[in-house]
């Protein structure tokens, strides 16, 4: 399990539908969104790589200028006290 917290920062003009984009991504959301370009996100996804793979497509999102991450957390699988397989 992969839980990670983000400042995106957008263009201005373009706040709106870099909010969308992300938005349309598995496990992310977006929790606040201000005018001056600044996004509040949280990618939350089960496979750690995969949540890796979609923090580095913000990149590829038309508008976005940088991306902070400023939490992350990272759990292996465990079932009753033992390693999952």
């Amino acid at each position: 399990m992969s839980i990670c917290g983000l400042v995106v920062h957008a263009k201005p003009g373009l706040v709106g539908s870099v909010q969308a984009s992300m938005e349309a991504m598995k496990g992310v959301e977006v929790h606040q969104a201000t005018g001056d370009g600044r996004l509040v996100v949280t990618v939350d996804n089960p496979d750690e790589y995969e949540a890796g793979d979609i923090l580095n497509s913000f990149r590829d999102i038309k508008g976005v200028l940088s991306t902070s991450l400023v939490y992350a957390h990272f759990e292996e699988d465990y079932v009753e006290g033992e390693h999952a397989s």
